[in-house]
């Protein structure tokens, strides 16, 4: 009896062993990547199209999306080991990388430019704020202390003569920014589709889009944890394979990627195409843009680096390899 025992212990212990390899090694469980994205952030374009168009399963990758209300709060994510891929702006993942030490990689670019500095249709129309130099003295609404708008809004002042010391920046969400103008607070800077759709409510006008602010500039960039870089490269080169055929099919097909957009994001499609209009969608990444954006956050006290170790981080921080491959 005690051998019959054992015997059907040891014949368990085998089943549940080859149950649990072949749990590990089944082929037909596909590997699960975890990628955060922005809310409502029409820059993001490319990872939905790749979604509604199926190229994930396609490739035989699962993927879990994780979504953030502004990009510092993304680069949290990467911290806490909540996702091993994402979208994001650029400046939030310097920002974050170099102050926190995440360590994340750029891998490709999502767009450029795309975000616009709004003024309340109301201070603009009793001629109280009609440029920048208005904004003296005022509250201007940004998404965060490490997002590309709070980076723009920096460089625009610069550009006329002032600084952050000027005004006052207080973070708000986008979707609540233009419901909060008022003569107080009179402007504020977002990402698409949010100053468009405040320009079509009537609650705000464009004082400056941010290609006026710095033409082509960069914005939102795909970013892997180096840990999963490290770990997967395969399905990292599959996932910015797919990033590169949706932004390809996005030039390629443009009413039907507004049509996408409209439909994700849920809203009248005129604002949705006026937003579209002013995204210019790209996966290189430009390194030289990168490096202005840089140093200017160097410039502005942001991050803990000098000028001397930019070229260093840079060579370490991206790596265009992938989306060269794609």
């Amino acid at each position: 009896m005690e051998q019959t025992k054992i015997a059907a212990l040891a014949i368990a212990v085998v089943v549940v062993a080859s149950v649990a390899l072949v749990a590990v090694w089944n082929p037909a469980s596909p590997p699960t990547v975890r990628i955060g994205y922005l809310s409502q952030d029409l820059h993001q374009l490319a990872l939905r199209v790749a979604v509604e168009k199926g190229w994930f399963d396609e490739a035989g990758i699962k993927v879990e999306l994780a979504q953030f209300a502004n990009g510092a709060y993304e680069m949290d994510g990467f911290l806490a080991g909540q996702i091993d891929m994402g979208y994001l702006g650029v400046a939030p993942a310097l920002t974050k990388s170099i102050n926190q030490n995440i360590e994340i990689t750029i891998l490709a670019a999502v767009n450029l430019e795309g975000s616009a500095l709004m003024v309340s249709k109301t201070e603009y129309d009793a001629g109280n704020v009609r440029n920048v130099s208005d904004l003296v003295g005022k509250i201007i609404l940004q998404p965060g202390p490490s997002t590309v708008q709070n980076f723009l809004i920096r460089l625009a002042l610069d550009q006329f003569g002032l600084s952050v010391d000027n005004v006052s920046l207080e973070t708000s969400r986008p979707q609540d920014m233009a419901i909060s103008l008022s003569a107080e607070k009179p402007a504020f800077i977002a990402w698409e589709p949010f100053p468009s759709l405040a320009e079509y409510e009537g609650l705000a006008v464009p004082l400056l889009l941010s290609g006026q602010i710095w033409p082509r500039h960069p914005c939102c960039v795909v970013a892997s944890a180096n840990t999963f870089l490290e770990e997967h490269p395969d399905i990292v080169q599959k996932v910015v394979d797919i990033h590169k055929r949706a932004e390809e099919w996005i030039v390629n097909h443009p009413d039907e990627a507004l049509q996408i957009a409209i439909d994700w994001l849920g809203v009248a499609s005129e604002p949705v195409e006026t937003a579209f209009n002013r995204i210019i969608y790209d996966y290189d990444v430009n390194r030289t843009g990168v490096e202005m954006y840089l140093e200017f956050l160097i410039d502005q006290g942001l991050v803990t680096m000098g000028l001397d170790q930019v070229d260093t981080f840079l060579n370490g921080f991206i790596n265009t390899t992938f989306v060269e491959s794609a």
